[in-house]
């Protein structure tokens, strides 16, 4: 069964870069930096599986058709799970939660996918600039990251979707799709 997630690429070059960079920054201080393998991104919908992959094509495809680019802010670094993960901040967006709800809702309706625990209010829209670490290379990280840009305030715009499959041990980019409806699939909603 595939293992699916949406999540919009950092494609602004200068944000890219910098979180790049900021990732090198915390795998020189730490040894490791798994989140170096993933495209830099923040996510829409975690992780979720589906019988065929077909149907949630189409629903990715009439989504992206409807989503007018968003423009988000990205400052300061935190922490989950005892600095196991640490990450970009994104400033609290109404319209991004919202969206975000509304494909819980879509994906619950049309495929039975349920969301992940992290799914409910509580969720915190981010970009991880690592993960797997232990709470001391997490301690080490925040500092990196706090060393090289004490205070980073990013403003960019998202303009593609991508739907990420999970093949292996990591998340592959499998299908993007620019957002907005001047690029219209026919029969979107």
């Amino acid at each position: 069964m595939p293992q699916l997630g949406f999540a919009f690429p950092l494609e602004d070059d200068p944000v890219h870069n910098d979180v790049r960079r900021l990732q090198r920054a915390i795998e020189q201080a730490c040894g490791m930096n798994p989140a170096l393998r993933i495209v830099p991104h923040l996510s829409l919908k975690q992780p979720f599986h589906v019988r065929t992959l077909e149907p949630v094509e189409a629903y990715f495809d009439a989504l992206a058709a409807r989503i007018s680019p968003p423009e988000v802010a990205l400052e300061g670094v935190g922490t989950f799970d005892d600095g196991a993960v640490v990450y970009l901040d994104v400033r609290p967006d109404p319209a991004l939660e919202a969206l975000r709800r509304e494909v819980l809702a879509d994906l619950q309706h049309e495929f039975r996918v349920k969301p992940q625990v992290v799914e409910d209010d509580r969720y915190h829209f981010h970009v991880t600039l690592a993960q797997g670490l232990d709470s001391d290379q997490g301690q080490r990280a925040l500092e990196a990251a706090y060393e090289l840009i004490p205070a980073p305030v990013y403003r960019c715009r998202l303009g593609v979707l991508g739907l990420f499959y999970y093949a292996t041990d990591v998340w592959t980019p499998y299908r993007r799709a620019r957002l907005g409806a001047e690029h219209s699939v026919p029969g979107a909603r």
